[in-house]
């Protein structure tokens, strides 16, 4: 299941630099169904989804398409909310491609209005 174009969509992808492998601004769609459900009046984005997105933005960056194949570490330091923090980067500080094609990254997770706001940390293997 692709989540761009439905549940976000990616409104900028940002220059490597300054620690910066690779990066994306992206806004969630608040009216999704998803948010509906998790959880009523009180939307939050699901983990799950933000995994995804990773996975999604990871596949664009490096032009062919990837899944997630392990999940090394997520830490989760703050609660999405598409009404207060609609609009996030993503921010891709590590890439590592094995000999077999998989791709390590790490990446967090901020708002865009606030990038000492870190919402969540991601290392992971993608395949």
């Amino acid at each position: 299941m692709t989540l761009n174009g439905d549940f976000y969509q990616v409104t900028e992808q940002l220059p490597a630099g300054d620690g910066m492998v690779y990066g994306f601004r992206i806004k969630l769609n608040p009216d999704h169904f998803i948010f509906k459900a998790h959880f009523p009046g009180y939307p939050v984005a699901p983990g799950v989804c933000l995994i995804q997105i990773v996975a999604e933005l990871a596949s664009m960056a490096e032009g062919r398409p990837l899944a997630i194949g392990q999940i090394k570490n997520v830490k989760f330091t703050g609660v999405v909310s598409p009404l207060q923090d609609n609009d996030l980067t993503f921010i891709f500080t590590g890439r590592m491609v094995n000999d077999d094609g998989n791709v390590k990254v790490q990446a967090l997770l901020q708002a865009t209005s606030n990038p000492e706001k870190v919402f969540s940390k991601f290392s992971l293997t993608l395949t």
